[in-house]
C-alpha cells in the first residue's frame, strides 16, 4: 500500500517520498486557465495548504514532480515564475503590532533573496516597492500565494479590538497587490472564512470567489471515484479489519465522513479524517477532535439556538457570504467553518436558496454531544442509564417514565437554552434524542405537511407531534396533537411498521405526553 501523507501539506514531500497523491491538476489547470485572481473558502484540514503549495511547484516550473499527473503534457514548464508564499500561520498575530512587524520581517527576508535594497519603510510601500523590484530585477510576472489569510482576525476573534486591528493591517496591506497588478500574473487567497469585500480585500480587484462554484467543488477532498480509485488497498485493510464486506465498508465510510458539498451536489470526504482512519484502521472522531475553535462554542452557547445543527436550516447566499466581526451570524460560522454543508440549492422567486445540514456523522455527533455535555454536565455513565430507561419507556407506553427522563434533560437545558415556543421544544426534544444516542429526523416531509419528530427503537417507529401553549392545559394540547397527526396522515409511510404515536405536550410549568398504538 502507498504511503499516507498524513499531516503532510507540501507537494514536493508528497512526490519526491511516494505518498499517495490525489490528482487535482484537472481542477488547477482549468482554475489557471481561466482566471488570474481567485479566493477559496474550505474548513480547517481540508487540503487548502497542499494546494497552494502545488500552485508554487507548478509555476515554478519544477516538471519531474507532476509525472504521470494531468498537467503534465498540458504545462508550458519552459516559462517559470517567482512565487511568494504568504502563509499566515507562520507569522505572528497577537495583536496588531506584532502582525505589521512579521510582515515586515517577511518583506525583509524575500527582499535579501532576491538580493533586493529597499528604500520605504512603511509596510505597504515596502510590499509594493519588492514586487515592482522582483519585477525589474527578473523581467517576469510574479505569482502571489497567500494561505489562511484570515488567520490574524480568526483567531483573535473573541478579543474585537485586536481581530479589528489586524483587519485594519491586512486592508492596508492588500491595497498593494491592486496598485501592482501590472507585475503580477496570479494571484490565489484561501481562508477559512469569507469577510464581505468591503472590509478586507477593498484595495483589491475583486478576487473571483470559487468557494460555491460548481466548477471547483472537487478542488479540495474526496471524492467517492478518488476515494476508490486511490484507496482500495486501504479499504480493503480496513474491511479486514472491520469484519466487513468491502460494500459495507465504503457505506461505513461514506456515512462517517463524506457529505461536504458546495453546490448540493458535488460530494466530498474530508481528506483530513480518511487519511486517519486508513491509518489507524479504526472509525473514530478524527477532524473534530483536532481543534474545533473555541469561538465557535461560544458563539452557539451566546446565541442559545441550536436549530442550524439539530434540523436543516435555509439560508441565502449572502448568509454564506458576510462574515462580520462584530456580529457574527450562527449559521454563517458554522458553515464557512465547515459544520454545516449545503444539501440543496433550490431557485425560489428569482432567488438561491441552500438548505443547509451537518455534513455526515462524524461532524454531526460530535459537535451535539460536545454542546449538550457543555450546557448539562451529564457523565458518559448517567447518559447511558437515561437511555436504557428511554426504550423500556418507549416500548411499554410508559408516559410517567418517559416525562422523569425529559425533565431530567431539560432541567438542565433550561437555564442556557432559553425558549417559550414550539419550536424551542421541539428543537430541544431532537437535542435530547441525540444526546441519547437515538437517530431522528427532523420536520420529516410527507404529501400533506411536516412530522415533527419520527425516531426508530428497535424495530419501532415512533411518529412524534410536538405542541406547545402558554395558556391551554396539556391534556387539551395531546388531543390536539393525535388530532393533527391523523388529519396530516404522517403514518402514510410508516402503517405497514406499527408504528407508535407519542404527543408530547409543553405548557408554561409542565410537560406531559402520551403513547397510542391506534388514532
Amino acid at each position: 500500500m502507498q504511503k499516507l501523507p498524513i499531516g503532510i501539506q507540501t507537494f514536493s514531500k508528497i512526490r519526491e517520498n511516494n505518498y499517495l497523491y490525489v490528482d487535482k491538476t484537472e481542477d488547477i489547470f482549468n482554475l489557471i486557465e481561466n482566471g488570474e485572481i481567485y479566493f477559496l473558502s474550505r474548513p480547517r484540514r481540508f487540503g487548502k495548504s497542499l494546494l497552494v503549495s502545488t500552485l508554487k511547484e507548478l509555476f515554478s516550473g519544477n516538471k519531474e514532480l507532476f509525472k504521470d499527473l494531468y498537467i503534465y503534457d498540458k504545462w508550458d514548464w519552459d516559462k517559470k515564475y517567482p512565487v511568494i508564499i504568504l502563509d499566515f500561520g507562520k507569522l505572528s498575530y497577537k495583536n496588531s503590532e506584532l502582525l505589521e512587524s512579521s510582515l515586515n520581517k517577511f518583506i525583509d527576508r524575500l527582499a535579501r533573496k532576491y538580493s533586493i535594497s529597499l528604500i520605504s519603510t512603511e509596510l505597504p510601500d515596502k510590499f509594493g516597492e519588492l514586487i515592482e523590484e522582483i519585477h525589474e530585477s527578473l523581467k517576469q510576472k510574479i505569482v502571489i500565494l497567500i494561505d489562511e489569510y484570515d488567520k490574524p482576525i480568526i483567531d483573535n476573534i473573541t478579543n474585537l479590538k485586536i481581530a479589528e486591528d489586524n483587519r485594519k493591517v491586512l486592508n492596508n496591506f492588500y491595497q498593494v497587490l491592486k496598485a501592482s497588478d501590472e507585475f503580477l500574473k496570479f494571484i490565489f487567497i484561501t481562508g477559512i472564512s469569507k469577510f464581505s469585500s468591503t472590509s478586507i480585500f477593498s484595495g483589491l480587484n475583486n478576487p473571483k470567489d470559487i468557494t460555491l462554484s460548481k466548477n471547483y467543488t472537487k478542488i479540495c477532498g474526496y471524492t467517492h471515484s478518488e476515494l476508490e480509485d486511490y484507496f482500495k488497498e486501504h479499504i480493503e485493510n480496513l474491511a479486514n479489519e472491520e469484519s466487513l464486506s468491502y460494500e459495507e465498508t465504503i457505506a461505513k465510510i461514506e456515512y462517517w465522513y463524506d457529505g461536504y458539498t458546495w453546490d448540493g451536489k458535488n460530494k466530498v470526504y474530508n481528506p483530513f479524517s480518511t487519511l486517519l482512519l486508513f491509518d489507524e484502521c479504526e472509525f473514530s472522531n478524527y477532524w473534530f477532535n483536532s481543534g474545533t475553535p473555541t469561538f465557535l462554542m461560544e458563539t452557539l452557547k451566546k446565541e442559545n439556538n441550536l436549530q442550524p445543527i439539530i434540523e436543516p436550516i435555509a439560508a441565502t447566499k449572502n448568509d454564506l457570504d458576510t462574515f462580520k466581526i462584530e456580529n457574527i451570524h450562527p449559521t454563517t460560522l458554522l458553515f464557512q467553518t465547515g459544520y454545516l454543508t449545503i444539501k440543496e440549492k433550490n431557485k425560489k422567486h428569482g432567488s438561491i436558496e441552500y438548505i443547509l445540514d451537518t455534513p455526515n456523522y462524524e461532524v454531526r455527533e460530535s459537535l451535539i454531544n460536545e454542546l449538550i455535555i457543555t450546557y448539562t454536565n451529564l457523565s458518559d455513565n448517567h447518559l447511558k442509564k437515561l437511555k436504557n430507561k428511554t426504550y423500556t419507556s418507549i416500548l411499554n407506553k410508559d408516559p410517567k417514565e418517559f416525562i422523569e427522563i425529559l425533565e431530567n434533560i431539560y432541567h438542565r437545558l433550561s437555564y442556557p437554552l432559553k425558549g417559550d415556543n414550539e419550536k424551542y421544544y421541539h428543537g430541544i426534544f431532537l437535542v435530547a434524542l441525540y444526546l441519547l444516542g437515538i437517530d431522528s429526523q427532523g420536520e420529516v416531509t410527507t404529501y400533506s405537511g411536516r412530522a415533527d419528530t419520527i425516531f426508530k427503537i428497535k424495530d419501532k417507529t415512533i411518529i412524534t407531534e410536538i405542541k406547545y401553549s402558554s395558556k391551554k392545559p396539556t391534556k387539551t394540547i395531546i388531543k390536539e396533537a393525535f388530532k393533527q397527526i391523523k388529519e396530516k396522515k404522517y403514518y402514510t409511510r410508516y402503517k405497514n411498521e406499527n408504528p407508535i404515536y407519542l404527543a408530547l405536550a409543553f405548557s408554561k410549568d409542565d410537560i406531559d405526553c402520551e403513547f397510542r398504538e391506534k388514532l
